[in-house]
């Protein structure tokens, strides 16, 4: 799947007020998979980005359907929103892998 939405700064920036959102509190505000509920053993095993690769595809996919312990967030974010919080997943990956 390839996103239909521009690479810009004001698609990064709502994804990365959504990701602070929904995704910061498992997966970490860097994406290290150091989120709060992951630090105080609510939920274990949640992976870095830097540990896997992930396409923009493949994270709108498990937002939308949801992976292992993570489920869906369709019905919290729209297929707008998921695309913005991929684009801005693959930015914490990127500066995770450098």
């Amino acid at each position: 799947m390839i996103s239909p939405l521009a690479l810009s700064e004001e698609n990064g920036a709502k994804g990365k007020e959504l990701y602070g959102i929904y995704c910061a509190v498992c997966h970490g505000t860097k994406g290290d998979g150091q989120g709060i509920l992951m630090t105080r053993e609510k939920f274990l095993g949640v992976p870095s980005y830097a540990d896997r690769e992930i396409t923009p595809g493949s994270i709108y996919h498990v937002l939308m359907y949801g992976k292992n312990a993570m489920g869906s967030h369709a019905g919290q974010v729209n297929a707008k929103e998921r695309w913005q919080i991929a684009q801005h997943v693959m930015e914490l990956r990127n500066t995770l892998v450098k």
